[in-house]
């Protein structure tokens, strides 16, 4: 009985001095070199669970013609019940609250461009939770494709920035956390958002580009599914 104590008790002391520090060392050095490591651990302990998000669309149309109106009716139809209103009523800009969302809609007459083509969306201030991203991404895939549908667009670009609160993006800390925070007052990189997680899938949508900066991340697309397809691999590891 004391032999297998003994046995017990010695493994026990072994694992401490050596396993204990090859275990942290390795830890070490994946959180310094592995980017799916060190998203895997931020992930763990959500240290960015508030974030704040701004949506923009841009559509290239035939004529702006009715395109208000046919937005409105999408809106109508899809909010009629969760607090849709229309605050700002002007020719060539209108905002509405629709849900949590506030959304601001204008032509090129506010640029000065005088087209009467571009058509522009913009939903900003959107509060989301790491709990609520998925469901925000899927409301928001939603009704920019019935946008899409209806408007029948000849080019479409989407923009989504995703504000970190209280400095907390992971990001930026992966890019910089050999040289600290508090020397960088500037940052800007784009890389592939495959190298932070991979997919078995042959898809030429694991390209896909973010940009980093300070307290933001930006992407960047032609679609919004892919805008959803990004932001769920990069927030939610999905």
């Amino acid at each position: 009985m004391n032999t297998t104590l003994d046995i017990i008790l010695k493994s026990i002391k072994y694992l401490v001095i050596y396993g204990v520090p090859i275990l942290g060392g390795l830890h070490t050095f994946c959180y310094a070199k592995s980017p799916k490591y060190y998203f895997f651990i931020m992930r763990i302990f959500s240290k960015w669970r508030d974030t704040t998000w701004q949506v923009n669309a841009e559509y290239i149309l035939e004529d702006i013609g009715d395109a208000y109106q046919k937005i409105e009716s999408i809106l109508k139809e899809k909010y009629k019940n969760d607090g849709y209103k229309r605050t700002v009523n002007m020719k060539d800009k209108k905002v509405y609250e629709f849900g949590i969302f506030n959304c601001l809609i204008y032509d090129d007459f506010q640029s000065g461009d005088f087209s009467s083509k571009k058509f522009f969306i913009r939903i900003s201030k959107l509060n989301v939770t790491l709990n609520t991203a998925d469901e925000k991404l899927r409301e928001l895939r939603e009704f920019f494709n019935s946008v899409e549908r209806i408007l029948k667009p000849k080019y479409t670009g989407y923009n989504l920035d995703i504000h970190f609160k209280n400095g907390k993006n992971p990001f930026f800390g992966l890019m910089v956390q050999r040289l600290g925070k508090e020397n960088i007052s500037h940052f800007e990189c784009v890389f592939p958002i495959s190298s932070i997680i991979s997919k078995n899938s042959g898809s030429d949508r694991n390209q896909h580009d973010m940009r980093i900066y300070k307290e933001k991340i930006c992407i960047n697309e032609s679609s919004f599914d892919i805008i959803e397809e990004t932001a769920k691999r990069a927030l939610l590891f999905k």
